[in-house]
């Protein structure tokens, strides 16, 4: 008996510590400590100055105007920019719940392949249209998911939504950040 109570109690440990390291099962890009989607396309045939010309274009093209872009560098064919996208996601009783979310996007061209890279993934919430937003990392989520009792250097929770909610709007990125990836592909693809 006392054996069978050993290896339940073991089972049971190391369950439990293997869901805190798999950072609540959502298989998030981290890179020091940041969530980064990264990614590399190959472009055969397209130069550089051509990807750094459709690279702005996607710029324009999917924020509708050229103010969101603030690096180009045609020596480096590195193209960056903020951009604001809409995540909807699934909150209490079913109903939708919208969100703004703001990241830095950077895209960089050589001869035949380019790369895309977004990070600094930032979560504006305004729960009711007379209350102030809130902002809230993408990191912020996963760091209260994970902790206990979660604080940042000023002290509070910054993230307004339970861990279910957070979960949901975590596992939104994904989506967004392929659909991005997609129409950035697009338009880098053009001739």
């Amino acid at each position: 008996m006392r054996k069978i109570f050993t290896l339940a109690l073991v089972v049971v440990s190391s369950i439990a510590f293997s869901q805190k390291k798999d950072t609540v099962g959502l298989k998030l890009p981290f890179a020091n400590g940041k969530v980064v989607y990264e990614k590399t396309f190959k472009a055969p045939g397209q130069q550089t100055s051509q990807l750094f010309s459709n690279s702005q274009l996607w710029f324009v093209e999917r924020y509708k105007s050229d103010q969101v872009i603030q690096l180009r560098d045609h020596a480096s064919g590195r193209v960056a920019g903020g951009g604001t996208e809409t995540l909807t996601f699934k909150g209490p009783l079913k109903r939708d719940v919208a969100c703004k979310v703001k990241m830095n996007i950077e895209i960089e061209s050589k001869d035949d392949s380019y790369s895309v890279r977004i990070s600094d993934i930032v979560y504006g919430y305004q729960a009711e249209p007379t209350e102030e937003r809130a902002f809230f990392s993408a990191e912020d989520m996963v760091n209260y998911m994970t902790q206990h009792k979660y604080r940042n250097a000023e002290g509070i929770n910054p993230v307004p939504f339970n861990k279910m909610q957070s979960k949901k709007a975590l596992e939104g990125l994904r989506p967004l950040i392929n659909d991005m990836m997609a129409s950035i592909s697009q338009t880098m693809n053009r001739k």
